[in-house]
């Protein structure tokens, strides 16, 4: 064999397997990317039933207005869809902002930074829907309580079991899912890190 065919041969196997490293990258990218969005739907799936119970309770309020009498109650019913509305699109719009990464397009440093900026969106538009959470199991008792004809609100024993455990249970439970998404973050954020 010849020097000049060894010098060819040389160069198709360098093309070749500069041709199988850039397929095996763009295979793993693809394999990131999935992995990427399937540990985030641990995050959206329960945000958007969340959000579709919100918006059909504050759809079932907006629906039966006019059914209450009292003006408190109406000013309730108005502050419940407010919030029911606002928190829901708020974390549905940040938990796009960090699915809609694009892996392929930024360098890992950059995508990190962009991530980062997306987490603490979203954790910050967790930490309202805990506090407007509170505001809104006040809120929404009075208005529902008018429209079904019940009497358990003005009951003063419903208060004094209320007041006490109706926060205490939603703060727990809070925590406990703010604690979930935490990981499922750490773990996403985890991947992007992994790419550098």
């Amino acid at each position: 064999m010849e020097l000049d065919e060894m010098k060819s041969l040389w160069a198709d196997l360098s093309v070749q397997v500069e041709k199988q490293d850039k397929i095996q990258k763009e295979i793993l990218l693809q394999i990131t990317k999935q992995k990427f969005r399937n540990k985030l739907d641990g995050i959206r799936i329960p945000e958007i039933i969340g959000s579709l119970v919100c918006i059909g309770y504050a759809m079932y309020l907006l629906s039966h207005f006019s059914e209450l009498e009292l003006w408190y109650n109406q000013i309730f019913a108005l502050i419940s869809v407010l919030i029911m509305i606002v928190l829901p699109v708020s974390s549905l719009t940040a938990i796009r902002h960090m699915r809609r990464l694009r892996l392929d397009l930024h360098p890992p440093k950059v995508l990190l930074q962009k991530f980062t900026d997306s987490k603490i969106r979203f954790l910050k538009s967790q930490h309202y829907a805990i506090i407007f959470g509170a505001i809104l199991m006040f809120t929404m008792l009075p208005p529902y309580a008018e429209l079904t004809g019940s009497d358990s609100v003005s009951d003063p024993l419903f208060w004094i079991i209320f007041i006490p455990t109706g926060p205490v249970l939603m703060y727990v439970l809070s925590r406990w899912v703010l604690k979930k998404y935490k990981k499922v973050i750490a773990s996403s954020e985890k991947m992007l890190q992994e790419m550098e």
